[in-house]
């Protein structure tokens, strides 16, 4: 009998002795966002009915919910009178349809045109750029530098604050 006892103990005793709580899965909330997307060398095209109205080229894209960030970026506009902008930062962020760059901004129309900055904001539906920050625009042998800029992309009408002009003749 106690040989029965014996083994009905060692056959209880683990029984009793496991734990029973079931571990939950942990999950960790991050504050950091995880892009939906991510490419590496891109060239995206925006296409409309008659031509190419829209090229972006960057060296990293990634693409989250409510915006995009690329890096190493170009995008060539065509504008109303179907010339072709183009606009080259080392970091963009796209919100809805404004265009952020930073970081040795360079936009260029043609070998004529050229506007230097360290940041830039481009509202794509008015086509209109604007700053806080110094830039340098340069017309041929002409110069205009200041800080604040404003810039409307379709009739090239320019503002800034703390304005200084050389202007050659020859540009006139």
């Amino acid at each position: 009998m106690a040989l029965k006892i014996f083994i009905f103990c060692i056959i209880l005793v683990p029984f009793l002795l496991i734990n029973t709580n079931v571990v939950d899965d942990i999950k960790i909330k991050s504050d950091k966002l995880v892009p939906k997307v991510s490419f590496v060398n891109a060239v995206m095209y925006d296409i409309n009915i008659d031509n190419v109205d829209k090229m972006l080229n960057a060296r990293e894209v990634y693409v989250y919910e409510n915006k995009d960030e690329l890096y190493d970026s170009t995008i060539v506009l065509r504008n109303a009178n179907n010339n072709s902008d183009t606009i080259r930062g080392k970091y963009m962020k796209k919100e809805n349809e404004i265009y952020n760059f930073q970081g040795d901004v360079v936009l260029k129309r043609g070998g004529e045109l050229e506007l230097k900055t360290d940041a830039l904001q481009y509202d794509i539906k008015t086509a209109i750029a604007s700053n806080k920050a110094d830039f340098v625009f340069t017309y041929k042998n002409s110069i205009f530098s200041g800080k604040n800029l404003y810039l409307n992309r379709n009739d090239y009408a320019i503002s800034g604050d703390n304005a200084h002009f050389k202007i050659n003749k020859r540009d006139l």
